[in-house]
């Protein structure tokens, strides 16, 4: 789907995820002045071809959702330097804090 990030209004609908079926359409729109794109390499390589006038960016969403998957991965692969948390202190007992309350009275 082509969509005018500044409008944020759908353009087109392309029929396939093709790199000539990119460049066409992009070719078609004179203008063109940024491509915000996912990294699939057909859309590098259609938008290049297509608009090369164009500077070409990665979407917000795709950089988040890149960002946390490296993140989860570094966490799995590291799991093994992470110790374990420690013991949590146990509840004081109700005597214990019937105690402390009748002494500030």
């Amino acid at each position: 789907m082509l969509v005018d990030v500044e409008t944020r209004c759908p353009i087109d609908l392309l029929p396939d995820r093709e790199t000539d079926t990119l460049a066409a359409r992009l070719a078609e729109r004179t203008g063109i002045e940024i491509v915000c794109r996912d990294r699939a390499p057909f859309f590098a390589e259609g938008a290049t071809r297509g608009a090369p006038q164009a500077i070409q960016v990665a979407d917000r969403w795709h950089l988040w959702h890149n960002l946390g998957e490296a993140a989860e991965k570094c966490v799995y692969r590291r799991r093994g330097c992470l110790r374990p948390m420690p013991a949590q202190p146990a509840e004081p007992q109700a005597e214990t804090v019937t105690a402390a309350a009748a002494a500030r009275a």
